[in-house]
């Protein structure tokens, strides 16, 4: 970490400097640019009636870099990202006054007994002076009206931020270059964190199917020897989504040895927690990301809307702090289907036999003329043909809509396609386009009918005739018998005639 080159003879202050400026974490760190460089130096005796500005350039820790910053604003570009909403109070020290020589040189007395607390043994705290929240670029600055001692401390950070940091001391004016500097700059250093959640593409669309959560988090970057003291990551389940588990855990697509944490479950509450040698081994890990992703079974549909978030807990030896995710959403809905004669719709049939297939295209501006995709069979707990009930229904409980993540994010409906598969006893089973119905499946519980699908009865042989056409036939059928006789009996009169003659 880079330090202040204090001018020879001021070494009490130089002493003071390192601490407010580099024993901290507050030298080194964005790819933003420096400010300004002050207008220079003032030489010669202190002005007593002057103010001051303390330019502070807020900024993640540097791992490993040899940048150099100045409190007179010069130096390498700061290696780090800045940090947005960060504020600081400068706290004047009552009890030294620097326009009596003696007094100088009590500051150096303080290297050894700053703390994490705002606070310093034996010196009282006047009237703080708070500064507004850093920009996007870490920068904030604090004006003060006179010159003095003034203990800066971080008093408001982002939930980000896990290791804020520490107090440290500021002079106006402060020694630079054989000169004095009453605009100073200054670069504390914080650990941050984060944690982002997401959904995978759906790949089960039916009730009983897996919905798989990646959550991925930043490890802190502590500083000097710190380790963090915990780190856990967090996914409570909805009611809605059983057998809570972890799937894996990865830092760089690489598996972390589990051996550097446990996987605890307790009801919706699954927890993936870095244990002593987890935490050791994450010091060297900082600003890494690790991916767990936590996942789930669909159990119950309900409204359809299943949100869920994540929580990180990271503590340091100085803080401690929670963090929650954004949420996430994974949409479901359900269908009923009724089938019914045909010659009769009021009259419903029991025993239709359905398969549902995904729709080739799923988020079509319309449902109306959906084609199934016939490798994509859909189950759902766990069955693939679905039979008509007593009245006649098939109710679908548990379709995949949509979700928060991937497209078409959030759609209102997804298309599906009904086959039937073999019709009620006494009824014709379609074939081709005629077994198959387009279904639009909307996010929530469905209440009414959906789809009605009818059948028409089977052709069976005809029966022997019978009435008019029947009784037409037996007389017509009677003529020629009586016809056929009355020839006969002529016929044999003339044999006998011809006998004899």
């Amino acid at each position: 970490m880079a330090e202040f080159k204090a001018a020879r003879g001021k070494r009490a202050l130089a002493g003071i400097g390192a601490l407010a400026l580099a024993a901290a974490g507050l030298l080194g760190g964005s790819t933003a640019a420096l400010a300004t460089t002050p207008e220079g130096l003032n030489f010669g005796n202190i002005d007593e009636t002057a103010s001051g500005t303390i330019n502070i350039h807020k900024h993640e820790h540097q791992n490993g870099t040899d940048a150099t910053q100045n409190p007179d604003g010069s130096g390498t570009a700061i290696p780090s990202d800045g940090i947005e909403g960060v504020t600081f109070t400068a706290y004047p020290l009552t009890g030294i006054n620097l326009k009596d020589s003696e007094d100088w040189d009590l500051l150096n007395d303080l290297q050894g007994q700053l703390t994490s607390a705002c606070a310093i043994p034996g010196q009282t705290l006047g009237t703080g002076i708070v500064s507004a929240a850093t920009d996007q670029t870490g920068f904030t600055q604090i004006n003060v009206d006179s010159i003095g001692a003034y203990l800066i401390c971080e008093t408001g950070a982002p939930a980000s931020v896990v290791d804020r940091a520490l107090p440290f001391v500021v002079t106006i004016p402060f020694p630079w270059d054989n000169g004095w500097l009453y605009e100073v700059n200054v670069y504390p250093k914080n650990g941050l964190t984060g944690i982002e959640k997401t959904i995978e593409a759906q790949e089960g669309l039916g009730l009983g199917s897996v919905v798989k959560f990646p959550v991925t988090v930043t490890v802190p970057l502590t500083q000097g020897t710190d380790v963090l003291t915990r780190f856990v990551v967090q996914d409570v389940l909805d009611p809605r989504l059983s057998d809570g588990a972890v799937e894996s855990v990865t830092i760089g697509g690489v598996a972390v040895d589990p051996s550097y944490y446990d996987v605890a479950v307790d009801g919706q509450t699954v927890e993936v927690v870095f244990n002593v040698a987890g935490l050791n081994w994450l010091k060297g890990r900082g600003q890494q990301q690790i991916e767990v992703v936590f996942t789930g079974i669909v159990a119950d549909v309900h409204d359809g809307e299943i949100k869920n978030d994540a929580t990180l807990y990271a503590n340091t030896p100085h803080n401690e702090f929670e963090l929650d995710s954004n949420e996430v959403q994974t949409n479901w809905g359900n269908a009923v289907i009724t089938k019914v004669d045909s010659a009769d719709p009021a009259t419903v049939l029991e025993g239709a036999i359905f398969e549902v297939y995904e729709a080739a295209n799923p988020y079509a501006v319309t449902c109306d003329k959906a084609l199934p995709d016939p490798a994509n069979l859909i189950s759902i707990d766990g069955r693939t043909q679905f039979t008509t009930n007593e009245n006649g229904i098939i109710e679908l409980l548990g379709l995949f809509v949509s979700d928060s993540e991937n497209p078409a994010v959030n759609a209102e409906q997804r298309c599906y396609v009904l086959k039937e598969v073999k019709a009620p006893a006494g009824f014709v089973t379609p074939e081709g386009d005629a077994a198959l119905t387009a279904l639009a499946v909307k996010t929530g519980q469905t209440t009414g009918v959906d789809v009605e699908i009818a059948n028409v009865q089977q052709d069976v042989p005809e029966l022997p005739l019978t009435g008019a056409q029947g009784q037409l036939l037996m007389i017509v059928g009677g003529t020629a018998v009586l016809l056929i006789a009355g020839g006969l009996v002529v016929l044999n009169r003339r044999r006998a005639a011809a006998d004899n003659s």
